[in-house]
């Protein structure tokens, strides 16, 4: 039974792996002052999106930024502690850069996707004294953004320790987010954003290496 349940759950990893991986993720540049390294699927990197500048930040910050649509983008940033974002529209350049959200804690580790059709999602860690969460805002051109909230049952590792959370969005504006769990070092934990639905509650599984540890050898 023991080998059943870790052989079911690698399945279960290996199909949530499968599933980001068939999602690609939009182009995503990281931007620190003037300099722009661009990060993502090349075959996303258009003569569009490569034209649009960079935000004006300070030397010492570095900005996530996705393009929106056509001549437009987003970009979201920690500047300190908060968590901050602007856009971008070819013919008026970048908007005054705005707060997402005015309550306590620090703000860390901001990762932003789009679906390049108006609609884009940002994800950032969020630490109060010991008290470590996932927030989220939903951007839509025309409108901006939501009212920042927690991602349901999402327990992250403190900030700046090994692991990242990864976020990933595909055309139809459903997208992907995983992270290193808080509960315990072997898992990881990850939701689904679907549109009209919002984030499903974070699920646990066990890393790939800890499945691999923990399989009985073969012969």
């Amino acid at each position: 039974m023991k080998t059943q349940s870790l052989a079911c759950a690698a399945c279960l990893l290996c199909g949530l792996l499968a599933a980001c991986k068939e999602s690609p993720a939009p182009l995503t540049s990281t931007v620190s002052g003037s300099d722009t390294a661009v990060l993502g699927n090349a075959a996303q990197h258009s003569p569009a999106a490569q034209a649009i500048p960079p935000p004006p930040l300070p030397a010492d910050v570095r900005a996530q930024l996705v393009p929106s649509g056509p001549g437009t983008a987003v970009a979201l940033w920690v500047q300190g502690g908060e968590i901050m974002a602007s856009t971008y529209a070819s013919d008026r350049g970048w908007a005054p850069a705005q707060a997402l959200e005015q309550i306590y804690g620090d703000a860390s580790e901001p990762q932003l996707a789009s679906d390049g059709k108006g609609y884009a999602i940002a994800v950032w860690h969020h630490t109060v004294g010991k008290i470590h969460s996932l927030r989220f805002s939903r951007y839509e051109a025309g409108t901006g953004w939501s009212v920042p909230d927690v991602m349901p049952g999402a327990l992250p590792r403190p900030a700046g320790q090994a692991g990242a959370l990864q976020l990933r969005m595909d055309a139809s504006g459903q997208a992907f987010a995983s992270w290193p769990s808080g509960f315990d070092e072997n898992e990881v934990q990850s939701s689904r954003f679907i549109a009209g639905q919002g984030w499903s509650r974070a699920v646990s599984e066990p890393t790939a290496a800890a499945v691999r540890g923990s399989a009985p050898n073969g012969g």
